[in-house]
């Protein structure tokens, strides 16, 4: 049986505590460079996750694909309430679900596999489990459609390991 959208979101809160964001350098770690860096660090400075403008951030969901690993972490309970809350018609959806499916064993190129282990390896045991749980109940509300397949797929390839038994 899947949670539900409120115990979800406790279990974001207390994966992800609620700490003021640093913006300074959000956009180097990755050696590319995103249009908006500079408004979207501005909504980030001095904020927590709970207080930044979640439908500003949401509505550059692209920018995911750019931050620094640290601010990566910081913000990613905000794209996460937005498939908990939103599910299908969240606007992060398509980014948040490719920056979390680990990359199948034919990519050997590229940044993404190096993204997805800084990634996983900035993430406490805890915060790995909040967004396993998010993963499934998202791809159970969309079984058939290419963004639960697409959830669904990110959990066989690596989040799998952290659902509690059952589900």
């Amino acid at each position: 049986m899947q949670p539900s959208l409120t115990t979800l979101v406790d279990q974001l809160r207390a994966a992800f505590p609620a700490k003021p964001i640093q913006s300074e350098g959000a956009f180097h770690d990755w050696g590319a460079t995103y249009p908006d860096a500079e408004p979207y660090a501005k909504q980030l400075e001095g904020r927590t996750w709970e207080e930044v403008d979640c439908a500003y951030l949401i509505t550059r969901s692209d920018a995911l694909g750019f931050l620094g690993t640290r601010q990566l972490v910081a913000v990613l309970p905000v794209y996460l309430r937005s498939l908990i809350e939103d599910g299908v018609w969240s606007h992060a959806a398509d980014p948040l679900l490719l920056l979390l499916t680990k990359p199948g064993p034919d990519k050997k190129t590229g940044l993404k596999l190096p993204r997805f282990e800084a990634l996983v390896d900035a993430l406490t045991p805890t915060q790995r489990s909040a967004i396993a749980l998010v993963l499934s109940a998202f791809a159970a509300t969309d079984e058939t459609g290419s963004l639960g397949m697409a959830a669904h797929t990110a959990l066989q390839r690596y989040w799998k390991t952290y659902l509690p038994d059952g589900l």
